[in-house]
Formats: structure tokens, C-alpha cells, sequence
């Protein structure tokens, strides 16, 4: 409220400093504030607010979370990564014990993740959306590899995302000094 009413006083004081004249010979411009026009666009301001359309839309609800591998894993047939080293999660929405992402509201997200192989191993892994697969990752058998994806999903309240491993490719690298292997997402709109 109170940064809407200093925005409603900064555009009014534009506006009564260039649209308001004084009566001096020369034509200077002052700084008198007029009430209607505070007023009014004080009002504007608050019927944006009030459809969900205006400056604040995301000021009560919002989401994001990064999180990352500290140690190289075999990962099990289908088992979802659970990134163990926390680093963001606004709103506590990831749950690292788990390794999923529950959408706090329905909205549009976009999700990145990024693994390492060890040295001349393979790996294959799936963003999951529920019960649905939806990208893959997955890096070379040469030397450390590493994959990338990045995926937009509209998601509804209570969705769940996560990262599972797929098909016979199952070694991951990572270690708590560099990081290799991460997630994260957040709430767009």
C-alpha cells in the first residue's frame, strides 16, 4: 500500500510539475500536487491491484528452489535424484528427502536441471511431471560429460516435478566442493 501510494504521489507530482502553470510572466512550472488527481490515480491503482493484473501479482505467492548433488551416486532403476544441498527454496516447495518439487498454486514454471557423468560412464534421466515423462538428458559415455535441460511446464496446484533416472544409463557425478549436478525451477506466472 505504501509503495503504490509513493508511485501515486511521484506520477501526480510529474504531472502537476509539467501540466500546471503559474501565473508568473515568465510561465514556470510548480509543484502543486492536486488532490483530485492523486485521488484518482490512486484509485486506478487500486482497482489494477484488486484483478490480480497490477504491480504486486506475485508479492503473496511465489516459488523457487535450487538444489544441488554432493556425492556420485548408481543411481537404482526409476529412482528420482534426490538433490541433497539445498541453496534456494522460497516457499520450502522442493523437498531435498524426496528429491520432488510440489507447485504451491497453478501457474506456469520453467525447470532446469544439470548432471555429470564419471569418467567413461553413462547416464540417462527424465523430467517427470506426475506420472508423465517428459524430457530427457543424456550425456556421452567419453571422459565426464554433462546434459542439460531446460522445460516451461503449466502446472496445477499440488503437481509434482522431479528428476528420475531412465533406461540402462545410471552413474552420476558430483561432489560437495563443485556441485556438477543441479536442479531448480520457479514460478513465472
Amino acid at each position: 500500500m505504501y509503495i503504490m501510494n509513493a508511485v501515486c504521489f511521484i506520477v501526480v507530482m510529474v504531472i502537476s510539475c509539467y501540466g500546471n502553470k503559474t501565473n508568473t510572466q515568465k510561465g514556470f512550472y510548480t509543484l502543486k500536487l492536486e488532490n483530485a488527481n492523486y485521488e484518482e490515480l490512486r484509485s486506478m491503482f487500486m482497482k489494477i491491484k484488486g484483478t490480480g493484473q497490477g504491480m504486486r501479482e506475485h508479492q503473496d505467492t511465489f516459488s523457487a528452489f535450487a538444489a544441488s548433488l554432493t556425492d556420485p551416486k548408481t543411481l537404482g532403476v526409476g529412482q528420482i535424484i534426490k538433490f541433497n544441498k539445498v541453496w534456494t527454496n522460497i516457499n520450502k516447495d522442493y523437498h531435498a528427502s524426496t528429491g520432488v518439487y510440489t507447485a504451491p498454486i497453478a501457474g506456469v514454471y520453467q525447470f532446469s536441471c544439470s548432471v555429470m557423468t564419471p569418467y567413461s560412464k553413462t547416464l540417462r534421466v527424465f523430467l517427470w511431471k506426475n506420472d508423465t515423462k517428459t524430457v530427457a538428458i543424456y550425456p556421452g559415455n567419453t571422459g565426464h560429460n554433462m546434459g542439460t535441460l531446460n522445460m516451461v511446464l503449466e502446472l496445477r496446484k499440488g503437481d509434482k516435478v522431479y528428476i528420475k533416472q531412465g533406461g540402462g544409463e545410471k552413474d552420476i557425478h558430483s561432489n560437495s566442493n563443485s556441485n556438477f549436478s543441479m536442479f531448480s525451477g520457479y514460478l513465472i506466472r
